[in-house]
């Protein structure tokens, strides 16, 4: 996984490599797996909810269950990491694919930050907003057209 880094390196690395894990656990509908990143105070801005708590996640993860699937392909672009000691962001746009139901719905590109805490050695998420960019006229989702970085800043 190709990312920007500002901040220590080992940090992002880790980080990186708790994604790669998130996404494995998606892709595998593994929700306790997915969960165990999660702090139980949690929150999610997401772009149809606003969600407060790791019971109110797990709930929302096991309602998209049938859409998550080995068929499922998670892309990312554009990846930035900040790390400062215990505390780290990354932002990025992400597209999940699946062509079973990419039929009824195309996932547009996504942009997402999440927000970690570093907590017994190992990298938590404590906050996590996702959002489509919306033309407020005609109120539909406006197309991101993302262009992939081979750029890696160490």
């Amino acid at each position: 996984m190709i990312a920007e880094v500002d901040g220590d390196q080992t940090s992002a690395n880790e980080i990186l490599k708790q994604i790669k894990k998130w996404d494995n656990a998606l892709k595998n509908n593994d929700i306790d797996q997915i969960i165990q990143s999660y702090t139980d105070d949690f929150s999610l801005f997401d772009v149809s909810s606003q969600l407060s708590g790791l019971m109110q996640y797990k709930a929302e993860l096991e309602r998209l269950s049938p859409y998550l699937t080995k068929n499922s392909y998670i892309r990312r672009r554009n990846i930035k990491v900040h790390v400062s000691g215990d505390l780290a962001f990354l932002y990025f746009y992400i597209k999940i694919e699946n062509k079973q139901i990419d039929t009824l719905l195309e996932m547009p590109w996504c942009r997402t930050t999440l927000c970690l805490q570093k907590k017994n050695k190992k990298w938590m998420v404590l906050h996590q907003h996702i959002s489509i960019p919306v033309n407020i006229v005609t109120k539909q989702a406006v197309d991101l057209q993302v262009k992939a970085k081979l750029k890696l800043v160490v």
